[in-house]
């Protein structure tokens, strides 16, 4: 998935997760194996936090 200008990064890992049905440690365990989660790349706050888009992913 492609970043796009009308996309809103503002969940945690923790909404993310529960929009897709998974575990957040799932969410942040395939990020750290693969770089992404089945193809969607979250975007890093100057916080050091990380933020992900309101997507439902399709396996």
């Amino acid at each position: 998935m492609e970043k796009s200008s009308t996309q809103k990064y503002d969940q945690s890992a923790e909404q993310f997760a529960a929009l897709n049905q998974v575990k957040a440690q799932s969410v942040r365990a395939r990020l750290c194996r693969t770089g992404s989660y089945f193809g969607v790349v979250p975007v890093k706050l100057a916080n050091g936090r990380l933020a992900w888009p309101a997507v439902q992913v399709a396996k």
